[in-house]
């Protein structure tokens, strides 16, 4: 499944409306935080960049730019100047696949290393106690042996420190590559100006030093890649979802023929045929057959759906038992599913706040750690004894640079956003951005909208209230033919109850919807003077605005003592013709969640459009004090609540419609409904795939351990370096006579990063 670039109307993740694109690409020469840092800059001096995030864990970049103002050739050029590159081409597929064979070079590398470096070891641990492994036949077998160590495998680690050093930059391989050019140097300076009277130089060699730091470099790499393999095993997971061949049905002349093509090629109203036991290939509406659809690896609803003709079915899920006829209703790379995985991968490649500033200490962390490297070979060469001075300078220097490499700090928070993203897909939500991780472990209070959120968003006409001499037809017809034309949920039931009950209705003109208020259009009439009328159907409050007559008393609780109905008023031209009340029942997990949320010292809110009386029914089920139920809420009104509740603490919003968005917008962290409108999910930090309610809580539970985990690996990585650096400089020495020595020093690096990641993946199982 390819990642196509995705146009938004953001210039940040909720910002101001502009036309821009998101694309995630791959990065090739990275290799630490501080190289992140670096190609982050180079983007963003683009003016055309509204946005740029580099994540190193995954080696992409997630940038937001103006096309009008930029190309991703010209952003492309910028990064190669900074010594990197854009793989501006690059899906999920394709980066999977290059990582692959970087990771059976690597292993290679390692493997000849490791061969090579354990005899180095052996003759080092002698300390020419063993006479045949002592003096110089001794000394130029490390040689041979360390030789291609350093040149081949070591090649990858001063190549990228030699990319760095032409566009006077540094990192992680500036460290290592120093660290074992100077001891492989040392060596063979000693060895290649030893003379019989000074074979005492041959006890100051460190071949096996410079073989085993970069045997050790190389190990941390693989397991640090392979770890983080493993946590891009969602989006890998989901990708696999995709099926590449798909059987579509053409109807000629009564005759059916089938034929098998690339699912890209499919288009919207292609009718398509899937066997038992087959996944889904497109989103589309079942027109013929019935069967259960398995919907768990995309939603994690562990219970099976049944389908039938009318019905919609997603991408990614499995036709378990009948055969189904589908009409395609999206392109291939417009699916739930493919968006699905453009999302995971986006979250992937954006960064928390907190890992911003790991990426600012780090871009400095390498030059300081040069200074204090050469510091403490200065404080050496000056204050020890003359007869260890050199060697113990020496490895001071060496064990200085290569404990010091950023890798944990780097790792510490993408790991752990990588792993908990791919975690939340397959629970049934997506996080959009890593910063949504932090939005969401703050959060103390929620507030719900109403219609289609904590209700089924299918609410039903339940009585038609008509004012003297008008029919309940005439009502039914003039709010249908409106409606029909709108997205919310009570105008799907208007429409619904004029099919059900045979109404005959045309579908209103000039069509227009005011957020949170009515909608309204034009219908032919041969009556009128202008030969049409306008219909609108809405909140009382609004047509008494618009200067409709005729308004029911208190329109917006005509139906009180009757469950709490939601109220719609219908007006033709400038009279009000009735009203009409529709109930929406709860979702079956709306209650367990608003519970677990309450457990949890979460207070739980309601903030709606509809009338009093169905939004204190809706609370008094779910146990919400009154209150906490606010109803006649316009957008604006919505929002200003949520500034209000803001001010007091962190607050989440969870709503679905376009008169969501701006609320959505203003909470600390918006939640949308996948089954709401792109604006209300373009608004959003979290979006839920799955109807389950209770997957609000799993998102806040998984924030929350989420944002532990990378405060513990920030915590690791920052201690690491602290306890360890003085120590490779030899600041014990003087009382206790221990130094770190340059190969624990790399061991202790690997460990380190490897340490990071084993941790972040524990959320795997959060």
């Amino acid at each position: 499944m390819s990642a196509p670039h995705t146009p938004t109307s953001a210039t940040s993740e909720r910002g101001p409306a502009t036309s821009t694109t998101v694309r995630v690409v791959a990065v090739e020469g990275m290799h630490c935080a501080a190289c992140a840092t670096k190609v982050e800059k180079a983007l963003r001096a683009d003016a055309g960049v509204a946005a740029a995030d580099v994540a190193f864990a995954t080696r992409v970049a997630r940038i937001v730019f103006d096309p009008s103002r930029t190309t991703p050739e010209l952003l492309a050029r910028r990064v190669k100047s900074a010594g990197f590159r854009l793989a501006m081409d690059r899906d999920p597929a394709a980066r999977a696949a290059a990582e692959s064979r970087a990771l059976v070079d690597l292993r290679h590398r390692f493997i000849v290393g490791a061969v090579l470096s354990l005899p180095l070891a052996f003759i080092a641990m002698t300390h020419g106690s063993v006479a045949w492994l002592a003096g110089e036949v001794a000394a130029w077998v490390q040689f041979a042996l360390a030789t291609p160590v350093f040149f081949w495998c070591g090649w990858p680690i001063h190549r990228a420190a030699l990319q760095r050093a032409r566009h006077f930059s540094t990192d992680m391989h500036t460290l290592v590559s120093l660290g074992t050019t100077v001891a492989y140097g040392a060596s063979v300076w000693a060895l290649i100006a030893t003379t019989p009277s000074h074979a005492a130089h041959l006890s100051h060699l460190w071949f096996e030093a410079a073989a085993i730091i970069l045997v050790f470099v190389l190990l941390g790499r693989l397991l640090e890649a392979r770890a983080t393999a493993r946590a891009s095993d969602a989006i890998r997971a989901l990708g696999a979802l995709v099926v590449p061949l798909v059987r579509v049905i053409e109807i000629d002349s009564a005759r059916e023929t089938e034929r098998e093509m690339p699912v890209e090629l499919v288009t919207p109203g292609m009718r398509v045929r899937i066997r038992p036991g087959e996944r889904v290939p497109v989103d589309g509406e079942v027109v013929r057959g019935e069967s259960e659809i398995d919907a768990s690896m995309l939603t994690g609803e562990p219970l099976p759906v049944v389908k039938r003709a009318g019905d919609l079915v997603v991408a990614g899920t499995m036709n378990a038992l009948g055969v189904l006829d589908v009409v395609a209703t999206r392109a291939s790379n417009d699916t739930v599913l493919a968006r699905v995985i453009v999302m995971v991968d986006e979250a992937q490649s954006t960064k928390a706040r907190i890992a911003r500033t790991a990426d600012r200490i780090a871009s400095v962390f390498v030059p300081a750690i040069l200074v204090v490297s050469l510091m403490t070979f200065a404080a050496w060469m000056m204050l020890a004894p003359a007869e260890i001075r050199l060697a113990r300078g020496l490895e001071a220097l060496v064990s200085v640079l290569v404990v010091a490499c950023p890798c944990a700090l780097g790792l510490a928070t993408p790991v752990a956003v990588m792993v908990a993203s791919g975690r939340a897909a397959s629970e049934g939500f997506l996080f959009r951005s890593a910063a949504a991780f932090e939005k969401l472990a703050m959060i103390r209070a929620i507030v719900f909208d109403k219609t289609g959120t904590l209700t089924q968003g299918s609410p039903r006409v339940t009585r038609i209230l008509p004012v003297e001499g008008v029919q309940e037809a005439t009502i039914l017809a003039a709010a249908a033919s409106v409606e029909h034309s709108s997205e919310h949920p009570v105008a799907r039931g208007i429409v619904e109850a004029a099919h059900e009950r045979g109404v005959p209705y045309e579908r209103a003109e000039k069509f227009l919807a005011i957020a949170g208020e009515g909608v309204g259009g034009e219908v032919p009439n041969s009556n009128a003077a202008s030969g049409v009328s306008r219909i609108r159907v809405g909140r009382s409050g609004w047509l008494a605005r618009e200067g409709v007559r005729g308004l029911p008393a208190e329109a917006d609780t005509i139906f009180k003592g009757q469950r709490g109905e939601t109220v719609v008023c219908v007006a033709i031209d400038t009279r009000c013709v009735g009203a009409i009340g529709l109930e929406d029942a709860l979702r079956s997990s709306a209650r367990s969640a608003v519970a677990e949320l309450q457990a949890d010292r979460i207070d739980a809110w309601i903030a709606s459009g509809d009338a009093e009386p169905a939004v204190l029914r809706v609370a008094a089920e779910l146990g919400i004090a009154p209150h906490r139920a606010k109803s006649g809420l316009t957008p604006e009104s919505k929002a200003e609540l949520l500034r209000e509740l803001k001010a007091l603490t962190p607050i989440a919003f969870v709503g679905d419609g376009i008169n969501d968005a701006v609320a959505l917008a203003a909470a600390d962290a918006g939640i949308a409904m996948s089954s709401g409108t792109d604006v209300a999910k373009a608004s959003a930090d979290v979006v839920l795939v799955t109807q389950d309610l209770s997957a609000i809580v799993r998102a806040l539970r998984l924030s929350r351990a989420t944002l532990r985990v990378i405060r513990q690996n920030l915590a690791w990585a920052f201690g690491y370096n602290v306890i360890l650096i003085p120590l490779a400089a030899g600041a014990l020495y003087p009382w206790t006579g221990a130094m770190l020595p340059p190969v624990f020093a790399s061991a202790a690096m690997a460990i380190s990063s490897v340490t990071v990641v084993l941790n972040s993946l524990r959320l795997r199982r959060a």
